[in-house]
């Protein structure tokens, strides 16, 4: 019974991440996530990599008399190269690696911030022609190896947990993370990007997805990352947009959600020297709390609050801009979209200086117009 239901685990899992070949499933094994960090003593220009192994029999749930143990191991390995590192972890199996079914790959933010470009270090994955191109692709502040040490509640394999968490709170806001089948594009084209950024500090659940990676589009090194008001900044002016803003209200707060957002990005001039920008975010809002005792139905109230949001939305957006236009000089704000598909004349006579080099997208004039529509304002009216 047992051996039958480890056969249907191990089925299962190869329906929901892709197909195999004629090499017998028990002669397999399988890696979920791998991590990769540099070692501590990086002398010889080495790669510490962590790959997590599935091991099915600690997928099930049986009697407690049966005994279970961890639905994966973790072997660890330093190399030259990544596919060298496999071939030694592999010497250690009795079994073929099989990486075709990898959910995740974390990288250290030390790895790519000045060691490597992200483009080398992948560079196996993108050429593995078994490799499932929804691998998502993360970086981690710090250690990327005790990542997949934790123990998570609800599922087996740290690997799931990240990928889940990745998932959830990119879906949360209307998003959808990057994965190597679109990684591509950003490394031919020299085009600047962002990956979600985790963390294990001052999280209560272990692991935190603290904020977005920024890279470079020319030379794909990390050159920093947006957090706490800045990406909350950056996430509003993405095409479409479901969130929440807290503002200051007179001396109190007042928190919106915001079901329905979305910011169109026009172009107000055609001067390759001097381009000016407008981003025009809509925005429908519901008042969900607030301390403030006001009848939010009477019209003057009505617009203290649409003032009150448009200001702290404003000064979010502002905030992002100063960081990746003034501070980062990298474009990951979706100018060079905009160019490409709608003035490509422009794109041809900037696209080799856009965020590097001369780097016109540093010079960029950028306004905003911010239109609230408070759809709901709540139930709470002052009966005094």
């Amino acid at each position: 019974m047992k051996k039958l239901l480890v056969s249907i685990i191990i089925t299962s899992f190869l329906f929901l991440t892709g197909c195999w070949d004629s090499l017998e499933l028990e002669e397999r094994a399988f890696l979920s996530g791998i991590a990769i960090d540099l070692p501590h003593d990086n002398t010889n220009q080495t790669l510490n990599v962590t790959e997590q192994i599935v091991v099915p029999n600690g997928l099930i749930t049986l009697p407690a008399s049966s005994g279970t143990g961890k639905g994966f191991r973790n072997i660890v390995e330093e190399g030259r190269t990544i596919y060298e590192v496999g071939d030694a972890i592999e010497k250690q199996e009795d079994r073929k690696l099989d990486g075709s079914h990898i959910e995740i790959v974390v990288i250290s933010d030390e790895v790519v911030k000045e060691e490597y470009q992200l483009a080398d270090v992948v560079d196996v994955f993108m050429r593995e022609k078994r490799m499932n191109r929804e691998v998502i692709l993360s970086i981690a502040e710090g250690s990327a190896g005790e990542l997949l040490y934790i123990e998570p509640q609800d599922v087996k394999l740290p690997s799931q947990y990240l990928t889940q968490l990745i998932i959830g709170n990119y879906r949360s806001v209307g998003g959808d993370p990057q994965r190597f089948g679109n990684m591509q594009q950003y490394f031919i084209n020299n085009r600047s990007f962002t990956l979600p950024l985790l963390s294990t500090e001052g999280s209560s659940t272990g692991i935190d997805l603290t904020g977005l990676a920024v890279f470079s589009g020319d030379n794909s090194k990390m050159i920093g990352a947006l957090k706490d008001d800045n990406l909350e900044g950056y996430m509003i002016i993405q095409p479409m947009y479901n969130g929440s803003v807290t503002t200051k209200l007179d001396n109190t707060y007042a928190t919106f959600h915001i079901p329905d957002g979305k910011t169109k990005i026009k172009l107000k001039n055609k001067d390759p020297e001097n381009l000016h920008f407008e981003f025009e975010t809509f925005l429908d809002a519901e008042l969900v709390e607030t301390f403030y005792s006001e009848d939010f139905f009477a019209h003057k109230n009505m617009k203290k609050l649409e003032s009150s949001l448009e200001t702290r939305v404003k000064s979010l957006i502002t905030g992002t801009i100063e960081k990746v236009r003034d501070e980062y000089e990298t474009d990951i704000l979706g100018l060079a979209e905009h160019l490409i598909t709608k003035e490509p004349k422009i794109w041809k006579q900037v696209k080799d200086d856009w965020d590097y080099g001369e780097n016109y997208f540093k010079d960029v004039e950028i306004t905003l117009s911010v239109n609230i529509d408070i759809k709901e304002p709540g139930n709470s009216v002052d009966t005094d």
